[in-house]
């Protein structure tokens, strides 16, 4: 499933710089000047380097989240 979101507000595991996917295939720019990009797969699974767990793109988390982009 494929989303929009504003990195404003959004704190997706999929642009969280400690969610291990170091060639960005699960994000594409919409609008990079007003902060609107897509997660391509949200159930795209990858490992977060702060928990050390599988997490999904569309998932959140509010333990560290800093964005990467």
């Amino acid at each position: 499933m494929k989303i929009n979101i504003n990195l404003k507000i959004s704190k997706r595991c999929a642009i969280c710089k400690y969610w291990h996917d170091p060639t960005n295939s699960a994000i594409l720019p919409i609008n990079p000047k007003a902060g609107i990009w897509q997660i391509t797969d949200t159930d795209k699974k990858s490992k977060c380097l702060k928990t050390n767990l599988n997490m999904r793109a569309g998932s959140s988390c509010s333990k560290g989240y800093e964005c990467k982009i």
